[in-house]
């Protein structure tokens, strides 16, 4: 992108004018290990998850809708992938800072790229077509809790040492006798976790495109080393059938007063990259690279994201380091068994996790900040029928709510 020609940002495609999403083209990260501090070895045979065992890692924390040099503090889901460096080979568990996802259905992947898709506005700024995004999520009513997630505080964290890391996905652990379980991972902040206010971002030049990542680095290189506690909700492989929410669908939760949280172990980072290309840009996280003891779901989105990975890191990696082999044969699930993992359980609402998290997780500042944010998306609506069916989704995920969006639209 030299010479005569206009400079484009990676991740634009100049010809049509329009951002294409190269997905979680901007980050960065840091080295660090993982030490077990629990006794899970019941439900897993990894040797990653024995007792007293410390592995070196690599973290990559991303933006899932930026292109390069593009603001860190735009509002966007934030990957974070973790690399094992285990005696049985190299485990990626490549997850983002949310529990949970917009669709179910890896067939409509594709549309919600497009419906995301960045224009530009006015150089490095860029905007969404409002209208072409809210029909698609209205479209589809399942992305309900992911888009209650995002535009509360957590869709901007104040940096990537103060958010949760989540799998997302429901993954499978096998223990030395063969028993099996459904489990989903979860890393704590011990930081906590915060947000920036409207008025820290004001303060933000938008040339702080690594905004977050000088705040990592600056971190570590004080000593003050970020770390993760890391908790697994387990559900025996038999009782998946009967739970009243389906534990494959990603655009739902499990209830910890259904299934608590066991500790496992805390994740630190204590080392900066040198090269920051070579250890983490081309890192080439990969969701289907297990480890003995852990394996995939019938997660349709899981199985779609096994499959598309490698031929995005061939995208986006321009020479990858040698990725690890598979070392344990990943459990094979037909057509039939992944339409049966998607059918709905009792209690598969579209809106009722989302209502959940509005009514009991959020407090009352939290909520007016939703509300004010959610009314910010309206108002540039073009269509005035959309505008009302916007408002009847959130109405759908709180009626309280949904008065205070209509009220400030």
């Amino acid at each position: 992108m030299t010479g005569t020609a206009t400079r484009v940002p990676r991740g634009l495609d100049a010809g049509a004018g329009v951002a294409v999403r190269i997905r979680h083209s901007e980050g960065g990260g840091a080295h660090g290990y993982f030490e077990v501090t629990h006794d899970v070895s019941g439900f897993t045979r990894a040797s990653v998850f024995q007792p007293g065992v410390r592995v070196p890692t690599l973290v990559r924390f991303s933006s899932t809708l930026g292109f390069h040099s593009s603001p860190d503090v735009w509002r966007d889901i934030r990957g974070f992938a973790v690399k094992f460096f285990t005696e049985a080979g190299e485990y990626d568990l490549v997850g983002k800072n949310s529990p949970i996802f917009f669709l179910n259905d890896d067939r409509a992947f594709s549309h919600l790229v497009v419906a995301q898709k960045l224009y530009p506005a006015d150089g490095r700024r860029a905007r969404f077509d409002l209208d072409r995004l809210w029909k698609f999520w209205l479209q589809h009513p399942e992305s309900a809790h992911q888009v209650t997630w995002l535009l509360g505080d957590r869709g901007i964290p104040r940096s990537w040492r103060h958010q949760d890391g989540f799998g997302t996905h429901t993954f499978r652990w096998e223990n030395a006798d063969g028993e099996a379980f459904w489990v989903k991972c979860h890393f704590r902040s011990e930081q906590g976790t915060a947000h920036l206010t409207a008025e820290d971002i004001a303060e933000l030049d938008v040339a702080e495109a690594t905004y977050y990542r000088g705040d990592l680095r600056a971190a570590i290189d004080r000593g003050d080393h970020p770390a993760w506690r890391l908790h697994v909700q387990v559900m025996w492989e038999a009782d998946a059938a009967a739970h009243r929410f389906n534990p494959f669908d990603i655009t739902k939760l499990w209830p910890t007063s259904d299934v608590p949280p066991v500790p496992v172990g805390r994740l630190v980072l204590d080392s900066n990259p040198r090269d920051e290309v070579a250890e983490i840009e081309q890192a080439a996280f990969a969701p289907g690279r297990f480890v003995p003891g852990v394996g995939p779901s019938p997660d349709r989105l899981l199985h779609a994201r096994m499959v598309g990975y490698p031929t995005f890191h061939r995208h986006r990696v321009t020479t990858p380091n040698a990725p690890a082999p598979m070392t344990d044969p990943a459990p094979e699930f037909d057509e039939l068994a992944l339409s049966e993992a998607a059918r709905p359980h009792r209690d598969d609402d579209d809106f009722v996790q989302a209502g959940t998290l509005v009514r009991t997780v959020l407090d009352d500042p939290a909520r007016q900040r939703l509300a004010v944010t959610a009314a910010q998306h309206i108002r540039p609506l073009v269509d005035p029928d959309l505008r009302l069916q916007v408002l009847d989704y959130w109405r759908r995920v709180d009626g309280t709510l949904s008065n205070q969006i209509a009220a400030l639209a």
